[in-house]
């Protein structure tokens, strides 16, 4: 729409029942009482939706549904999503009040892509009750897993603990995730779920570890047979964004250098760009981590106006 006012969806829109792809960004959604349910939707994206209240769930039951994102909604405590076996990839982001336990019915998945941030509940102990709520879902689809990505605010409500309950995550190839490595739980926590993909090839993080001063997660780091107690023979890929070259960004690099025999390359993106005489720091520091990988054996730097990118290959 070319403006910023919101719009009501059409209801011809909600009423085809042969729809099989359907986007929709800001609007309210309000369906009429003829509403179809969308019985033969494949692809449903609905991005900064407003679902209007109401007395009753509305329903979507799409049992053909391969593709779902939820981005940025409002009003989700009155959405009812019936899906099956057939959801492939589900993304979840920005969703007050959105009952993770909808999707924990999903019998018989093959295989499952899963991308969660920024989901709250609506219970009278909201972190309490969302932690259960995200363990009963990792847990379901656990087996399904083929790529997850989980942010910092998701990864602050497990515990590594919860992880290893959960897995293992014999099927997931790909994980991304946003750490604090200045919280000894979200570091735990990570390494935890990272040891729990035997089959795991790429490696996606943000991390978040601007300050020095998190001296347990250095002591936690720097003990290698405590904190990733098993080498990880098929992990291929590792990038790491908004690196600020902190004390504990440094010992989590060098871990994962010492872990990871079949790294073929990694990518370190800095936050910020920085003069050549800090980037020679860092790449002799980097360059004298002990790698586990053969195919490790030289670091190419990238710059550009915003940040300097090292790639070791």
């Amino acid at each position: 729409m070319p403006d910023n006012r919101t719009y009501k969806v059409p209801s011809c829109v909600l009423n085809c029942p042969t729809l099989t792809h359907l986007e929709l960004f800001k609007c309210l959604f309000k369906p009429p009482k003829s509403f179809v349910a969308f019985h033969h939707l494949i692809n449903l994206r609905l991005q900064r939706i407003t679902f209007v209240p109401t007395t009753e769930f509305y329903v979507i039951d799409s049992p053909l549904l391969v593709n779902l994102a939820l981005v940025d909604c409002r009003g989700t405590q009155y959405l009812n999503i019936i899906v099956s076996s057939q959801l492939e990839h589900l993304v979840v982001h920005g969703c007050p009040y959105l009952d993770l336990n909808l999707f924990m019915n999903c019998k018989g998945l093959r295989k499952l892509q899963l991308e969660i941030d920024k989901v709250l509940d609506c219970n009278p102990n909201p972190k309490q009750d969302e932690r259960s709520t995200l363990e009963k879902l990792l847990l379901s689809v656990a087996t399904t897993l083929e790529f997850l990505h989980m942010s910092l605010s998701c990864l602050e409500l497990l515990t590594a603990d919860t992880i290893s309950k959960c897995g293992p995550f014999a099927s997931l190839q790909k994980l991304s995730l946003g750490i604090d490595l200045r919280k000894l739980h979200q570091t735990t926590c990570s390494l935890q779920l990272i040891k729990s993909c035997p089959n795991l090839s790429i490696l996606q993080i943000s991390v978040c570890a601007s300050g020095d001063n998190a001296e347990a997660v250095l002591k936690y780091l720097d003990r290698p047979i405590t904190c990733l107690d098993l080498r990880l023979n098929n992990l291929k890929y590792v990038a790491i964004n908004c690196y600020e070259c902190s004390k504990t960004e440094l010992f989590f690099t060098k871990l994962l250098f010492a872990c990871v025999p079949s790294l073929v390359r990694m990518c370190i993106e800095q936050k910020k760009a920085i003069d050549s005489r800090e980037e020679s720091k860092i790449i002799k520091k980097l360059m004298c981590f002990l790698r586990a990988s053969p195919s490790i054996f030289r670091i190419r730097k990238l710059r550009t106006t915003t940040c300097t990118s090292y790639i070791m290959e």
